[in-house]
C-alpha cells in the first residue's frame, strides 16, 4: 500500500504565490522519512501507519504548506511529479491512501485536490482502491468524489482525530481487499457557505449536525459519512459546504445524505457570530475580574492563509498601555532588527502591516529585546501532537508592558508551546492575541477565562460579504437570501 500526499488550505484572495520552498519550510519529506516524521503523531498519515502493521507501506511523497495563497503551478507540478514519480516505482500496489486537505488551488487549476486523485488514479488503474482523507474545511468536488474509491473527513473542529481518520482510511481499505462489495456514494453539495467561527463541532450548531451523522452511522447498512463545512476563502466554482455518505446501496446513502443536509441547511441562520471593534475588546479585556482573556482576531487567520501580520489589535494594545499581554506578529524584518540589536537592548522597530495593505499600516514602537529563539516547538496539545513547528528566527520584544513574539515564519496559533517554548506562560497572561478562528482552543481552550471576537481589516473576513467573489456559485447563502435547498 502506497501512501503521501499534498495538503494546502488555499486563500485565494491572499496576496503573493505558495511555493515550493513554502512546502519545504513546513512539511515536505520523502520516502522512509515519512514514516519516521509521522509516527506516533496525531496525523492522518501517522493514524495510517498506526493501523497499518500488517501491510508493506510504500511511503511516497507527503507535502504541506502553511495556509496561504494560490500554489505557484510550477511548484505544484514539481510536488505532484515527485510523487507519481515514487508512485510508479512502488508499482505494483493492492492499495492507496493519500493525505490531502480538499481546499487546495493552483494556477489554472482550480480544484488541485481533484487533480492529484486523478493522476495517481491513472498510475495505479481503476481497480486499486484509493482512499483519501480530508480536512473539515474542504471544497468537495463531484470530480473528488468519481477519483477516490472513498474520501474520509475530519468529524472535529478544532481538529483533533486526523489520527483516527487515518486509522479508519486503513479499516476501509481493508472492507475493499476483503472482496466485499464496495459501499455506494451519495454526495450532497449544498449552496451553503459560513465563517468558521461557529463551526466547532461540539457547540451549536455544528453539534446538533455532527450528532445526527454519529446516529446515522450506527446503522450497519451505512458504512460512514462526513461533513464538509468549505473553506470560505477559496474563490472556485465548487465552493460550499457538502455532505458524503457511503452506504450499502444507493437507497440507504441517499436517505442518510438527505438526512444530514437538510439537518445542516436548516441551521443556516445559526452561523452569524458577534463581533466587537478593537477598543472594545482591549477595554473589555483590561477591565476582566478574571484572566487570560482571549481576543480572537479571525480576519488575520494564519490557520486560513492570512499574513499574521494584522496590526490593529497591538496598535491598541500600546495605546492602553496593556500589561502581562501578549500577541504574535509574523515579521521576519523587525526580527532582523531586534536580532541586531541584541538580548536587553532597546531599538525602534517599524512592526507588522508590510505583506499587504488589508490588515493594517506597520507600527512604530521602541521596544526591549528580551530574547532571540530558533523559534522551533513539539506540539504537546491535541492538534498534530508530536510534529515539530518551526516559527524560524524568532525575538521576543516587549513595548509598554506589551510582549510581541515576531517570528519569520507564520505559525498557527494551535499549540501553547508556541509562547512556552518563549519562557511566556499562558495561564499567567491577562491577554493572549490569537489570530485564529476556532483551532487555537486547542492550545487556549481550557484556560480562556472569557473570548472576544474583533472586528479587524484581513482576506480571513468573518463577513463573507466583505470579499469579492468572481468564481463562486450562485445562489449562496447567506450572499444570496434566496438560496433554497431541496433534498
Amino acid at each position: 500500500m502506497a501512501i503521501g500526499g499534498i495538503w494546502h488550505e488555499t486563500n485565494t484572495f491572499a496576496t503573493g504565490l505558495t511555493r515550493y520552498e513554502d512546502f519545504e519550510a513546513y512539511q515536505l519529506v520523502r520516502k522512509d522519512g515519512l514514516i519516521e516524521r509521522y509516527i506516533g503523531t496525531n496525523t492522518e498519515l501517522g493514524g495510517v501507519i498506526r493501523g497499518a502493521t500488517d501491510f508493506d507501506l510504500q511511503p511516497t511523497l507527503f507535502a504541506a504548506a502553511v495556509p496561504s495563497g494560490t500554489i505557484e503551478y510550477q511548484s505544484f507540478i514539481q510536488l505532484l511529479d515527485e510523487m507519481t514519480e515514487l508512485f510508479q516505482e512502488a508499482m505494483p500496489l493492492d492499495a492507496v491512501v493519500l493525505a490531502l486537505h480538499g481546499a487546495a488551488v493552483v494556477e489554472t487549476i482550480d480544484d488541485a485536490d481533484a487533480y492529484i486523485l486523478a493522476q495517481v488514479r491513472k498510475i495505479v488503474g481503476e481497480s486499486v482502491p484509493i482512499v483519501a482523507t480530508f480536512d473539515y474545511h474542504a471544497n468537495l468536488s463531484d470530480d473528488m468524489v468519481r477519483s477516490a474509491s472513498a474520501l474520509i473527513g475530519y468529524d472535529t473542529y478544532p481538529h483533533t482525530d486526523m489520527a483516527d481518520r487515518g486509522e479508519e482510511a486503513i479499516k476501509l481499505i481493508r472492507h475493499f481487499l476483503a472482496g466485499q462489495r464496495n459501499p455506494i456514494c451519495a454526495h450532497r453539495k449544498l449552496p451553503l457557505l459560513t465563517s468558521p467561527l461557529k463551526q466547532q463541532t461540539d457547540q451549536p450548531p455544528m453539534r446538533e449536525v455532527m450528532q445526527k451523522l454519529q446516529d446515522l452511522e450506527k446503522d450497519p447498512t451505512v458504512v460512514f459519512g462526513s461533513v464538509a463545512m468549505g473553506f470560505p476563502y477559496s474563490d472556485v466554482s465548487h465552493l460550499g459546504a457538502s455532505v458524503i455518505v457511503y452506504a450499502e446501496n444507493q437507497e440507504q446513502a441517499d436517505t442518510a445524505a438527505d438526512s444530514i443536509a437538510t439537518t445542516l441547511w436548516n441551521s443556516r441562520q445559526d452561523f452569524q457570530q458577534q463581533l466587537l471593534s478593537v477598543e472594545t475588546c482591549v477595554d473589555l479585556a483590561l477591565n476582566s475580574v478574571e484572566f487570560p482573556v482571549v481576543i480572537v482576531e479571525p480576519a488575520d487567520n494564519i490557520g486560513g492563509g492570512s499574513a499574521g501580520d494584522g496590526t490593529a489589535i497591538l496598535d491598541a494594545l500600546l495605546k492602553a498601555n496593556a500589561r502581562q499581554s501578549v500577541i504574535v506578529i509574523c515579521d521576519p524584518e523587525a526580527v532582523a532588527v531586534a536580532t541586531q540589536a541584541g538580548v536587553g537592548c532597546e531599538c525602534s522597530l517599524r512592526i507588522g502591516g508590510k505583506t499587504d495593505s488589508h490588515h493594517g499600516p506597520p507600527v512604530q514602537a521602541s521596544v526591549t529585546v528580551k530574547a532571540i529563539s530558533r523559534g522551533e516547538y513539539t506540539h504537546k496539545g491535541s492538534y498534530m501532537t508530536g510534529c515539530i513547528t518551526s516559527m524560524g528566527q524568532t525575538a521576543l520584544v516587549e513595548s509598554q508592558g506589551v510582549q510581541i513574539v515576531l517570528t519569520s515564519r507564520r505559525s498557527m496559533p494551535f499549540d501553547a508551546e508556541q509562547l512556552r517554548c518563549l519562557g511566556i506562560e499562558p495561564e499567567e497572561q491577562k491577554i493572549i492575541i490569537v489570530k485564529a478562528a476556532i483551532a487555537w482552543k486547542a492550545a487556549f481552550g481550557k484556560i480562556a477565562k472569557r473570548v472576544l471576537v474583533a472586528d479587524t481589516p484581513g482576506v480571513c473576513a468573518a463577513d463573507l460579504a466583505r470579499l469579492n467573489y468572481e468564481k463562486r456559485p450562485k445562489p449562496l447563502y447567506p450572499l444570496e437570501q434566496s438560496a433554497t435547498y431541496f433534498t
